[in-house]
C-alpha cells in the first residue's frame, strides 16, 4: 500500500497522540493499521464522498436489519478470524457459533435423547469422548451442549410447529469422558432474507444464501477454553458451496450404519479442549 501521496492519511495518523490523556498505545497502533487500509481501499476504489456516504448509509441498515454479523458470516471474515486464533495445537477448531445457541436448557442424562420418537427424520447417533489437547486425557464431567435444526432445516424458536427447546441438550462426559446424543438427520437451510441489505448484496453478487446440514455443540470443563463448533457430514452436496465457508475438513465426519441399531445412522466425534493457560 503506496500511501506517499496521501497527506490526509498522514495527518489522520500523526492526529493520535500517544501522551493524551486516556489514550491507549495498542488501540492506536491497531487503528493506524485500520486507518491505512481504508485509505488504500479508497484509492483503489476511487471512492466520492457520495459513494462512501452510500456505503455508511448501508452498513447503517444492516444494523438495523440485525445483520452485522450475518454479513461478516458471508465475506468470510468470522471464519478467518477463527482461522487466525488457532493456537497450532491439536485442539479441537472453533466454529461459528450461528444465532441460536441456549445454554440454559436444563441438564438431562448421557445418553442424551435430543430427539423425541415422534420427531420425523432418519435416526442418528452422534457419539464421541472429550480428552485434553495437550495430554490426550480424557476429562470425566466436560458439560456438552448440543443444538440443531430438523429434518426441514427448521430450529425450534424460529418455527411454532416445534415444541420449546426441541432438539436442544443438555448432558456431561461419562467417567470415561465420553458422551452420546441420540437425534435424527437434520436438513440444511436458507440464512437470512433475500430483501433485507445482505440479503441483496448476496443477490446481486450471485451469492446463494445455502448453509450445509450441521449440528452445532459447545463443550465446557472447569480450566480449559470453551470450545463453540459444528460437525458436518460427509457427502453432503452442501458443504461445498456453504456459505458462509464453515465446511472445513476437520469439521466433516463420515456417516456409517449404526452397528447396534438397525436402520440408524453412526458418527463419531472426538473433541480436544485447549488448557487455559
Amino acid at each position: 500500500m503506496d500511501q506517499t501521496n496521501n497527506p490526509t492519511l498522514s495527518r489522520a495518523l500523526a492526529a493520535m497522540c500517544t501522551d493524551a490523556a486516556g489514550a491507549d498505545s495498542a488501540l492506536q497502533e491497531k487503528f493506524a493499521i485500520a486507518l491505512r487500509h481504508f485509505h488504500a481501499m479508497l484509492d483503489e476504489l476511487q471512492l466520492t464522498d457520495v459513494e462512501l456516504y452510500r456505503i455508511a448509509a448501508w452498513l447503517g441498515q444492516v444494523a438495523r436489519d440485525d445483520e452485522v454479523i450475518m454479513l461478516c458470516d458471508m465475506m468470510g471474515l468470522t471464519m478467518r478470524s477463527l482461522d487466525l486464533a488457532r493456537t497450532g495445537s491439536e485442539a479441537t477448531a472453533q466454529n461459528v457459533t450461528g444465532p441460536f445457541p441456549k445454554d440454559g436448557i436444563a441438564e438431562g442424562p448421557n445418553p442424551c435423547q435430543l430427539a423425541a420418537d415422534d420427531e420425523p427424520g432418519q435416526r442418528l447417533e452422534l457419539r464421541g469422548r472429550v480428552r485434553d489437547a495437550v495430554s490426550g486425557r480424557v476429562l470425566p464431567g466436560a458439560e456438552v451442549i448440543v443444538w440443531q435444526p430438523n429434518q426441514l432445516g427448521r430450529y425450534e424458536n424460529e418455527d411454532d410447529s416445534q415444541s420449546d427447546d426441541n432438539l436442544r441438550g443438555k448432558l456431561r462426559c461419562d467417567t470415561e469422558g465420553s458422551f452420546r446424543v441420540l437425534t435424527i438427520r437434520l436438513g440444511g437451510y436458507i440464512i437470512g432474507r433475500e430483501d433485507t441489505a445482505v440479503g441483496v448484496l448476496m443477490k446481486r453478487l450471485g451469492r446463494n444464501r445455502q448453509r450445509a446440514p450441521h449440528i452445532h455443540y459447545r463443550v465446557l470443563h472447569p480450566g480449559y477454553q470453551t470450545l463453540t463448533s459444528q460437525v458436518y457430514f460427509a457427502g453432503e452436496p452442501a458443504n461445498s458451496v456453504d456459505c458462509i465457508f464453515s465446511t472445513i475438513a476437520d469439521h466433516i465426519v463420515e456417516v456409517t450404519p449404526h452397528p447396534e441399531r438397525d436402520g440408524h445412522q453412526l458418527i463419531t466425534l472426538d473433541v480436544a479442549m485447549e488448557p487455559v493457560v
